[in-house]
């Protein structure tokens, strides 16, 4: 795929502070531009198409998904506790 350079004017502090989150996930700021980029693309094709099919969705970022993970370590749950997340987890899809 071919690349093409852009020019985008960011308060200098705020460039520094990016690189540094960056570069402490061994991603760099062009990657993180370009992903983010695609996802404003992908997501307004969503949700085009959620409006066009009447679905109430909504965006769950990767964070999201970490954050309200349920915390199985050194924990065991019972078969109804189970049931009750995977209920949930289904209830929020549908």
């Amino acid at each position: 795929m071919v690349k093409t350079k852009i020019t985008v004017s960011v308060e200098k502090p705020v460039v520094d502070n990016a690189k540094l989150a960056l570069l402490k996930k061994g991603k760099t700021l062009s990657y993180f531009i370009e992903k983010s980029l695609r996802s404003l693309s992908t997501m307004e094709i969503l949700g085009d198409l959620c409006r066009e099919l009447n679905l109430d969705c909504g965006y769950i970022s990767g964070e999201d998904v970490e954050r309200n993970r349920p915390d199985l370590t050194g924990r065991v749950y019972s078969e109804k506790e189970i049931r009750e997340m995977r209920n949930e987890h289904v209830s929020r899809l549908s």
